[in-house]
C-alpha cells in the first residue's frame, strides 16, 4: 500500500478517533463503577407501581438537606404491573437513579442484586411504601457513624404502630416465640423493612443467606449477631399501608426457613 493511498491517509485520523473513543469509554466505566458515595439508598420495587415515584421523591426531599452524596438503586422485582417502566423513567431522568430489572420475584437474590451494584460505603434499604415514617431516616443514617447495622423497631418503646390488630399480634408472636426463642435473637424486632448496613457486611451476610422469600431480613439480624457485628436497634413509627397476603399464610411461610435454620446452626458448623 502505498503512503499517498487514501485508505492509508485515512486510518490515521480513523484510529485516533477509535482510541478516543475506547479512552473515554473507559474513563466513563472507571468514574461510574469505581466512583464511591457516602450512602446509597435501595429500593426493592415489587408491583409498587403506586408507590414508587412518591417515594423517590420523598427520599430525595429528605437526603438533600442532609449534605451526602448519593445514589438510589430500583432493584425491579418480577413486577406484573409497570413498576419497572416507572423506574426506568425515574432513571433516564437522573444521573444518580439507577434501576435494573429482575425476571423472576425474590427475596434475598434481589438484596443481593442491589448491594453488587451499590456504590454507596452505606447501604440503606426502605420499604417502597415507605411504612416507617422518614422523619427517622437522619436517625438511622447517623447510628451508622458507630454501629455496622442499624434497623428500625416497631416494638421498641416508644415506637408507634399502625396496623391490624390479627397481623400485630401474630407478628409479636412469632418474634417472640421462634426469632427470639428459638433461634435465639436479641433484637426485638426482627423483620424491619428500614436499615442502614456498612456495604461491604451487607454483601457479607447476604450471600450466606439460603433462604429466597420473606425470612430474609430476619436471618440476616441473626447472622449478623452470630459473627459479632454492632447493631443498633431504635424505635420507629410504622403504618401498614397495604397487605399483600393474609397474616396466617405469612405465618406459614416463615415455620419452614426457621426450622431450616434452627437445624443449620444447632447441627452444622460455620453457619
Amino acid at each position: 500500500m502505498k503512503e499517498n493511498d487514501p485508505i492509508n491517509i485515512l486510518s490515521v485520523p480513523i484510529n485516533w478517533l477509535i482510541c478516543k473513543f475506547v479512552n473515554l469509554y473507559s474513563n466513563f466505566f472507571v468514574l461510574y463503577y469505581m466512583e464511591e458515595y457516602d450512602l446509597t439508598i435501595l429500593l426493592i420495587a415489587y408491583n409498587e407501581e403506586n408507590f414508587l415515584e412518591n417515594c423517590v421523591e420523598k427520599v430525595i426531599q429528605t437526603i438533600t438537606p442532609l449534605d451526602l452524596k448519593y445514589e438510589i438503586v430500583i432493584v425491579e422485582n418480577g413486577s406484573t404491573d409497570d413498576t419497572f417502566q416507572i423506574a426506568k423513567k425515574l432513571s433516564n431522568k437522573s444521573p444518580f437513579i439507577v434501576a435494573v430489572h429482575l425476571e423472576k420475584a425474590s427475596g434475598t437474590n434481589a438484596m443481593r442484586k442491589g448491594y453488587s451494584i451499590a456504590r454507596g460505603k452505606i447501604v440503606a434499604n426502605l420499604d417502597v411504601d415507605l411504612s416507617t415514617n422518614m422523619s427517622h431516616f437522619k436517625e438511622l443514617i447517623e447510628y451508622t457513624k458507630d454501629y455496622d447495622v442499624v434497623t428500625g423497631s416497631r416494638y421498641l418503646d416508644p415506637s408507634m404502630v399502625k396496623r391490624t390488630l390479627d397481623r400485630h399480634y401474630l407478628s409479636l408472636v412469632y418474634n417472640s416465640i421462634f426469632i427470639r426463642g428459638l433461634l435465639g435473637s436479641k433484637i426485638l424486632d426482627n423483620g424491619c423493612g428500614f436499615r442502614a448496613v456498612k456495604r461491604e457486611i451487607g454483601k457479607e451476610l447476604y450471600d450466606k443467606i439460603k433462604d429466597d422469600g420473606f425470612f430474609g431480613p430476619n436471618e440476616f439480624l441473626l447472622r449478623a449477631q452470630r459473627k459479632g457485628y454492632t447493631i443498633k436497634e431504635f424505635p420507629v413509627r410504622w403504618t401498614e399501608n397495604y397487605r399483600r397476603v393474609g397474616p396466617w399464610e405469612i405465618f406459614v411461610t416463615y415455620i419452614v426457613p426457621v426450622t431450616k435454620l434452627w437445624i443449620s446452626f444447632t447441627f452444622k458448623k460455620n453457619q
